[in-house]
């Protein structure tokens, strides 16, 4: 069985909605464009390898903003690699621009604002999972333009063929060549900062208790259950999870992220009390106090705050729908 194949082609679509269906397809950012109506190139095709989504993009000039009011709205715990085919790529920083062109590549850390400005432009896009590039190298401190290093230039050119050969490739081969992406691009990153991370030491007995958190029902964690399976002592679990306050709290956290990113979907029907039943608060009074100590608001705020940045709406059950909720899982 191949690895399935998703396409988007604007051209299909009438001049005036080009844009406006591709925008639907940009999650967690707002997308414009440098003229405001018209034609726009949009030619779109990606891949579910869990836990990457790899996307080949032929796209009209345009520009993306994730500003603090974006990742507050917005949630998202994954990374975005972008390698730039054809084109340029503009980053705006306080002491000059930053200029990404053809050969080069760029990665953005979705927790963090950023803002770029592209020209006509073919790429390759992979999204990854934080824990899964976190399991080949300790974090480090990278939000932009990569340097274009040999080890940059041998991710950029594997990445460009990976590509090509995804229409053909075994299901079976996906996780394989995911863990390829994840090694080249470790290894591009292996020089750069560190970035503070208050489990250092600890990822081995983390990882494996974050694996089986996210098996359990949510809001039904037993701490007993978790240490006589995994073989762990209490100590030991505290230990890892010290820099969250605990594995409770790091659970809480987690589904807390999981309910702000259904919250702020705008094709979620489910009201506040059902949202926070699936997600393991069946106590609303309860729900708000620690939603409100995590964020600074109310769960009532998250849909108005929507409202006014939001990205474009996908149509539910829609191509741009399958591949937002594929970013959602990635974090």
């Amino acid at each position: 069985m191949l690895l399935p194949t998703f396409a988007f082609d604007a051209s299909e679509l009438p001049d005036d909605e080009q844009f406006a269906a591709f925008a639907a397809h940009v999650a967690n950012s707002r997308c414009t464009r440098p003229v405001d109506s018209g034609p726009f190139l949009a030619k779109v095709r990606f891949w579910m390898m869990d836990p990457l989504l790899i996307s080949d993009h032929w796209l009209g000039a345009f520009s993306f903003e994730r500003d603090e009011a974006m990742v507050r709205a917005t949630p998202a715990d994954h990374y975005s690699l972008v390698v730039l085919l054809e084109g340029t790529m503009r980053f705006p920083r306080p002491g000059g621009d930053l200029l990404v062109e053809a050969g080069g590549a760029s990665l953005t850390d979705l927790t963090r604002p950023e803002t770029m400005h592209a020209t006509d432009n073919h790429t390759i896009q992979i999204q990854i999972a934080r824990w899964f590039l976190d399991e080949a190298l300790p974090p480090v401190d990278v939000h932009g333009p990569l340097p274009q290093t040999p080890a940059v230039k041998v991710l950029v050119d594997f990445v460009a063929a990976l590509a090509k050969q995804l229409p053909e490739m075994p299901a079976s081969s996906a996780l394989p060549m995911a863990r390829v992406v994840r090694d080249l691009l470790a290894a591009a990153l292996a020089g750069m900062p560190r970035r503070p991370d208050p489990t250092e030491g600890r990822q081995p007995v983390r990882q494996k208790v974050c694996r089986y958190i996210e098996k359990q029902p949510m809001g039904q964690l037993d701490l007993d259950r978790l240490c006589q399976t995994l073989g762990l002592s209490r100590a030991s679990l505290g230990r890892a999870f010290k820099g969250d306050g605990g594995v409770l709290a790091y659970d809480r956290r987690r589904r807390l992220l999981a309910l702000h990113s259904r919250l702020s979907d705008t094709t979620e029907t489910r009201s506040i009390a059902d949202l926070g039943y699936a997600y393991g608060f069946p106590d609303k009074a309860h729900l708000s106090r620690v939603f409100r100590d995590t964020f600074g608001y109310a769960p009532s705020e998250v849909r108005r705050q929507v409202a006014g940045v939001a990205p474009h709406v996908a149509e539910p059950g829609s191509l741009a729908d399958v591949y937002k909720t594929a970013l959602r899982n990635l974090s």
